[in-house]
């Protein structure tokens, strides 16, 4: 019921850890599309990913070449905390 939004628990999770870890990571969501097709299902078969298996997304891994990206400033009003 829950599948995509655990799918992209774990994937933040897997994220958080590679950035404590200072390993860049991506997530892409087009993982049911990309297999979703007779060479994709090949794939998993070779792979020896059982057939009721669906993926869900990818995180992909890598080093930065230079520096680390600075995050954008918020827009003013977005996120409101309420006691």
């Amino acid at each position: 019921m829950f599948k995509t939004a655990d799918a992209f628990c774990m994937a933040e999770n897997i994220v958080l850890q590679a950035t404590e870890l200072s390993i860049a990571s991506c997530i892409i969501s087009r993982g049911e599309e990309t297999f979703d097709s007779e060479e994709g299902r090949a794939l998993m078969k070779e792979w020896g990913v059982p057939d009721n298996y669906i993926c869900q997304g990818f995180v992909i891994l890598g080093y930065i070449d230079g520096e680390q990206p600075v995050s954008k400033p918020r827009k003013p009003g977005r996120v409101r905390i309420i006691e």
